[in-house]
């Protein structure tokens, strides 16, 4: 389990630069979960059936696997997975077959290694001491004393020891295999900081100073006092059945009122329930952790939330001991309790939270930062702030392939924008060619037709133009059938429109008026994420709910053709529609979120853009409003929970500059995977989105 872990999710975070995040939070499951009557052998691990266990037979074999890596280095790391597999395929294999296939790919012996892993309890409790810099020339040389803590045996460790220079970090690792280590390290220029392990490399236990306080160090303690107000018997009286289902016979909570007790247990962890808690004074505010807390709200994470209609969860170090968490829930009566009851255990790595509403549901989380780990040393002059270089994140141990090629975008993009097409005018054969494109590009991808009388197209008149001319403009449309019959007559709808200004109609700037407008950005962009989504779905499984794919003519003369297609859908009804996903301008993307625009159209879309946030680690960013932007809006005015993907404005926006080269491929590719989440989610979910409007 912990070696799939390592190369399913930390490999995952890796590649997004989060490596180093994603193992101090392995650590901190570790030792806020990881007590010493709950440690066992990791080769006594069978299944995971508490935090404990999943902190050590996940979490201790994740960090043994990557001490393995980075003793081998990562060519041999890979060689000995692939002679792992090759010659254990098909039967059972342990740890001393892992070590055997590491051992000799990297022709190292491991048996301490793996003997420290899998035979023993507990990890190094590491410390430094004795830091000292001297000048050499134009150089420095660092000494110091590595320090094995732990009452048990040392361990053999490989510790990074990371000097700030200005230049930037220098990366030296140090074998530490006894209960002190002596070490010297030099670097070329003058030293002003050392760090030990600040990329948590090393499986150890955290000191307390290293992370922010957090709800898992409450829900992971023994022996914890929950404080309830007495002022407020009905508040009281929801947090005591909330913390019924918090006891566990590994986890004893002494409930008390806030009459009872004068000051906080100095020995425990403690939960201050109820914003008239007296004892909520010992949670002050901190202007260095941008948190204040006010007679009407708490400000934190750079916005003010008000106690009315919000819980508010914020944890500190304990005043008496900073090993220990404290934390204080303020809510807005008794109603929101059940819910934070339920759902606090699952937001462990968090040093505050807001949730909102009776449900409750949260809108906001964050952690503290952590400036003063004991690992850090400063040796800058006296009265000279702590400055640590970052590290360059190391490469990942392997480029996981991209789920959607940039330049397959980007050839979409070329031609819907290119000048033969003269901007894909009102009418016009350039628009008329965009369409017969699209048309091609649904049928090599495999789709059926969903237009009128069995073809792709879906005609309707209408006027408009410099000229002021009826003309007919035609939605491309096409379907991918579902497979469950629970949906056969509902659809899930993927949309873009394809259409842009020509030479200048309608809205173009007089300066630009007989220009063409491309429309790469706007949205040659949305067209080409739309045919590539469509490829990757049909080449798959059939989802269980029908996918149509819609290319919209007319978005830039007043959603005609989203307009029509909303009153005249095809091939299912209206009331079978259960959401629209449209992309509209999405070629600047950059290194900003995907926007979802017209998120309070239907209760869901926030949570399902959070939950994609999580699952691909693309920042989405939820807005409600703005619904009048695109084709959505069409269909939320007829009762349709619709959102738009959305990068970013430019000041090429229905210019003549809004041509292919400046739209980013990279950026597309990340847009087009939230599409193929978010169409996921329309075309599996159980439970169709509520609409609110």
């Amino acid at each position: 389990e912990g070696l799939t872990a390592y190369l399913a999710d930390h490999l995952m975070k890796e590649a997004e630069g989060q490596g180093a995040e994603y193992r101090r939070d392995v650590l901190k499951k570790y030792r806020d979960f990881v007590s010493t009557q709950k440690d066992f052998p990791l080769r006594e691990f069978k299944a995971r059936n508490s935090a404990a266990s999943e902190a050590v037979g996940y979490g201790k074999t994740l960090m043994g696997m990557h001490a393995v890596r980075q003793r081998l280095g990562d060519d041999a790391f890979r060689a000995g997975l692939r002679g792992f597999y090759r010659d254990n395929r098909g039967r059972r294999a342990g740890f001393g077959d892992l070590e055997a296939a590491f051992g000799k790919a990297g022709n190292q012996d491991l048996t301490r290694l793996f003997a420290d892993l899998v035979t023993r309890t507990g990890v190094a409790d590491l410390g430094v001491e004795g830091v000292k810099v001297a000048r050499r020339g134009g150089g420095s040389v660092v000494t110091g004393t590595l320090v094995q803590r732990q009452a048990e045996a040392p361990y053999e460790l490989d510790v990074p020891v990371v000097l700030t220079t200005p230049a930037g970090a220098v990366r030296h690792v140090v074998r530490s295999d006894a209960r002190r280590t002596p070490f010297s390290v030099v670097a070329d220029a003058p030293v002003t900081a050392l760090a030990v392990d600040p990329g948590f490399d090393v499986l150890r236990r955290l000191d307390a100073r290293e992370t922010a306080p957090s709800i898992g160090q409450l829900f992971g303690a023994a022996d914890v006092t929950a404080v309830l107000p007495a002022g407020n018997p009905a508040e009281a009286d929801a947090w005591r059945a909330a913390l019924e289902g918090w006891q566990s016979p590994s986890r004893r909570i002494r409930v008390v009122t806030d009459a009872e007790l004068g000051e906080l247990p100095p020995d425990r962890p403690v939960w201050i329930l109820g914003r008239g808690n007296r004892l909520a004074g010992a949670v002050p505010g901190d202007p260095a952790l941008g948190l204040a807390v006010g007679p009407s709200a708490v400000s934190v994470g750079g916005k003010d939330w008000p106690y009315a209609g919000h819980a508010q969860v914020i944890t500190r170090r304990h005043p008496r001991d900073p090993a220990l968490a404290i934390a204080w829930i303020a809510t807005d009566g008794p109603a929101a309790v059940p819910g934070l009851g339920r759902k606090l255990p699952h937001y462990g790595k968090y040093s505050w939270l807001v949730f909102q509403g009776a449900e409750p549901a949260n809108v906001a989380k964050g952690e503290w930062a952590t400036p003063d780990s004991p690992l850090n040393v400063n040796l800058a002059p006296r009265g000279t702030p702590l400055r640590l270089a970052a590290l360059a994140p190391p490469r990942p141990l392997t480029e996981p392939p991209p789920s959607y090629a940039a330049e397959a975008l980007l050839a979409h993009v070329r031609y819907l924008a290119a000048p033969e097409r003269e901007g894909r005018g009102f009418g016009s054969a350039g628009l008329e060619a965009a369409a017969g494109y699209i048309r091609d590009q649904f049928a090599a991808a495999g789709l059926r037709p969903g237009g009128v009388d069995g073809g792709w197209f879906q005609p309707f008149r209408a006027t408009g133009g410099a000229e002021n001319v009826e003309r007919e403009l035609r939605n491309v449309v096409a379907v991918l059938p579902g497979s469950d019959p629970a949906f056969k007559d509902e659809a899930a709808v993927l949309s873009a429109h394809y259409d842009h200004l020509g030479r200048g109609w309608p809205g173009a700037r007089v300066d630009a008026l007989g220009k063409v407008h491309p429309g790469a950005d706007d949205n040659a962009s949305g067209v080409a994420v739309l045919l590539e989504v469509a490829r990757k779905l049909a080449a798959g499984p059939p989802p269980p709910r029908t996918i149509v794919f819609v290319a919209f003519s007319g978005e830039e003369a007043g959603l005609l053709g989203a307009r029509h297609y909303a009153k005249a859908p095809t091939p299912v009804a209206l009331p079978g529609i259960v959401g629209v996903i449209n992309i509209d301008t999405v070629g600047s993307l950059g290194e900003q979120p995907v926007t979802a625009l017209a998120t309070d159209s239907a209760r869901e879309w926030p949570f399902v853009f959070s939950g994609i946030t999580a699952v691909t680690g693309i920042p989405t960013r939820s807005v409600g409003g703005a619904s009048q932007s695109s084709d959505q809006q069409a269909f939320i005015d007829v009762g349709v929970p619709g959102v738009q993907l959305f990068a970013a404005a430019t000041g090429d926006y229905h210019q003549p500059t809004d041509t292919p080269d400046k739209v980013d491929g990279p950026g597309l590719a990340r847009v087009a995977v939230v599409a193929t989440e978010a169409i996921g989610y329309l075309a599996s979910t159980d439970k169709r989105p509520t609409a609110t409007g």
